[in-house]
């Protein structure tokens, strides 16, 4: 029984002694988490940290008190050993009492590394300190000047192009790419084709893509990648500049007239336009004499080819009638005398004129009067173009002369 209670003693104080070890262990690690934040100030900007001299005497205690628990550990066995071999005939009057040794752990009292900091570093230092939330990083009053990373350029070594096979083809021919390639593994191979090629290696050129183009070919069979530059010169094939078909023009005399050919170049060269009589300049304001059919040619050239097209206008006459003048609305004269019409007809569209003068004056435009045609005359004049007629009237006034009368003749009168 005194046996047993004393081993249950050495089990009590072999736990308590453990406990307190174990809480002398956790303070010390929380005291070191604590020193770790609190020394952010004894680093230097570049990131260096200066040795903190407490952290090996902290290590030193803890190496003192594993060693005092396992001594005690020890004396604790042996003396349950030697109460086994005595239990027969020793009756033991009192407990023995074991002493249990306390260990008292000086921490290192933690202090503030300060460094003195120039002006410079100073300003810097709090250029860059932030605080820093949950969700989003205010950046301090300071203004920050943002470092620009130039990025280095990476100049690509020129390429020999001496060595390449050339491929030449005419614009707008089709460039079609044949491979023959070996695979030592017999292994499937696929193919890929940098730009202006398909997938598939083709390229349909156009007039206007003359040049030399670099090309890559890469072949794979998964693992391994070969590559192959080849060379495409696509030679000038020049082609006459196309006229886009130009349509019939009909138009009436006054009307303005104008023509403005859409030309096409299949080199997108510089054209040249050019167009004949009457429309040289591209606009033909026509009047009453322009009536009739021209033939226009419009050409267009590139400099070396020249392409030419036609098309025909039509200016429809539009009638100018004839004007007449040189006469009088009202004319008086006494009887005996001679009466003259001689009208003056014009015609801006040049029309033959037929000129005609009613009666009693007729078309020669005289009359002499005699003493009985005392009376009143409407002379109509008429000038016919072809096309169309104007006419005139005219009043004549033919007044009467009393003659005194003649004796002819006297014979004698037979009775």
């Amino acid at each position: 029984m005194v046996t047993k209670r004393m081993n249950n003693n050495n089990n009590n104080n072999s736990t308590k002694l453990k406990q307190k070890v174990l809480m002398v262990l956790s303070v010390m690690t929380i005291l070191l988490m604590l020193s770790g934040c609190l020394d952010y100030k004894a680093y230097e900007l570049d990131g260096k940290t200066q040795a903190e001299p407490s952290d090996a005497n902290l290590v030193k205690e803890i190496a003192d008190v594993e060693k005092e628990l396992a001594s005690n550990d020890a004396s604790a066995e042996k003396a349950t050993e030697t109460n086994k071999d005595d239990i027969t005939g020793a009756v033991v009057a009192e407990e023995e009492k074991i002493e249990v040794k306390e260990v008292e752990v000086v921490i290192p009292e933690l202090t503030e590394t300060t460094t003195t900091e120039t002006p410079k570093e100073e300003a810097t230092k709090k250029t860059t300190e932030t605080i820093k939330t949950e969700e989003t990083a205010v950046v301090a009053d300071t203004p920050v000047v943002p470092v620009v990373k130039e990025t280095p350029v990476v100049k690509e070594a020129p390429v020999d192009e001496s060595y390449l096979q050339v491929i030449k083809v005419k614009e707008n021919a089709m460039v079609r790419l044949n491979l023959k390639v070996v695979d030592p593994d017999n292994d499937r191979v696929t193919y890929t084709f940098s730009k202006p090629l398909d997938n598939l290696g083709q390229w349909k050129t156009s007039y206007g893509d003359a040049g030399e183009y670099l090309v890559r070919i890469l072949a794979t069979d998964g693992k391994l990648t070969t590559e192959k530059k080849v060379k495409i010169d696509v030679e000038r094939v020049n082609m006459p500049p196309t006229i886009v078909s130009l349509k019939d023009i009909i138009v009436r005399e006054g009307q303005i007239v104008e023509v403005k050919p859409t030309v096409q170049d299949p080199n997108k060269d510089k054209v040249t336009v050019t167009i004949s009589e009457p429309l040289s300049n591209g606009v033909f304001k026509t009047d009453h004499t322009s009536a009739g059919e021209y033939q226009i040619t419009v050409k267009a050239t590139d400099g070396e080819l020249e392409s030419q097209a036609t098309f025909k206008l039509t200016v429809t006459d539009v009638n100018v009638l004839p004007v007449v003048s040189g006469i009088e609305e009202t004319m008086t004269i006494k009887e005996g005398a001679k009466v003259k019409i001689k009208p003056v007809v014009t015609d801006l569209d040049n029309d033959q004129i037929q000129l005609t003068i009613s009666e009693p004056v007729g078309n020669d435009g005289e009359w002499t009067t005699d003493y009985t045609n005392h009376g009143e005359y409407f002379i109509t004049v008429v000038a016919d173009d072809g096309k169309d007629k104007v006419s005139k009237r005219i009043r004549l006034v033919v007044q009467d002369v009393n003659m005194p009368p003649e004796i002819v003749d006297v014979s004698m009168a037979l009775s």
